[in-house]
């Protein structure tokens, strides 16, 4: 089985759907940390645009959910906007300068497109906070880039655009070896 958390009205075929909207297409209807599959029985949680929608709190519960529900070997497979560059666009454009995106979508990747309840972003990432949440919930980065998506068939029209700058993320449960340093991966 495959989740995907934040379908939104683009749900990806394959997967389990979950949207706190209730779009057509959408089997679970609730926040990410509230879906309630059993426990190890995931092989992949794709979240795509979705973690930036979500407070701090809310995606470290998230996180823990998607910890819980995945197999061991199993794939968090997601993307935030990369909120250093973006602040470095907003700086820029605010100067004057050029840049390679229009200050709307710069507003719109800092604060959400607000198209309706819920698409609005309520945190910011880098790849050193977003590593340290996952590393909390007991996942870890395992591989980075936009290779890493495609490679497992994802693609949104970002991909193609290196400028619209996000973190793209493939994360797995660690598992504690016998000494318990949690390096190993399942």
């Amino acid at each position: 089985m495959k989740l995907e958390l934040g379908s939104g009205q683009r749900p990806t075929p394959g997967y389990i759907h979950n949207d706190v909207t209730a779009f057509a297409g959408i089997d679970y209807v609730c926040s990410a940390d509230q879906v309630n599959l059993p426990d190890s029985s995931l092989k992949e949680v794709l979240a795509l645009g979705v973690i930036e929608h979500l407070t701090y709190h809310q995606a470290a519960a998230a996180f823990a959910n998607v910890h819980r529900m995945l197999k061991p070997g199993g794939e968090f497979v997601f993307d935030v906007p990369d909120i250093g560059v973006w602040c470095a666009y907003l700086t820029a454009a605010l100067a004057g300068a050029p840049g390679p995106m229009t200050l709307e979508h710069i507003f719109g990747t800092l604060y959400g497109w607000q198209r309706w309840p819920g698409d609005e972003h309520k945190s910011g990432w880098t790849m050193a906070s977003i590593q340290a949440a996952l590393e909390k919930a007991g996942l870890v980065i395992v591989e980075t880039g936009v290779e890493a998506m495609l490679a497992r068939g994802h693609h949104r029209n970002r991909f193609d655009h290196p400028e619209d700058a996000h973190l793209y993320i493939v994360a797995r449960t660690a598992v504690l070896s016998s000494y318990g340093t949690g390096d190993d991966l399942a």
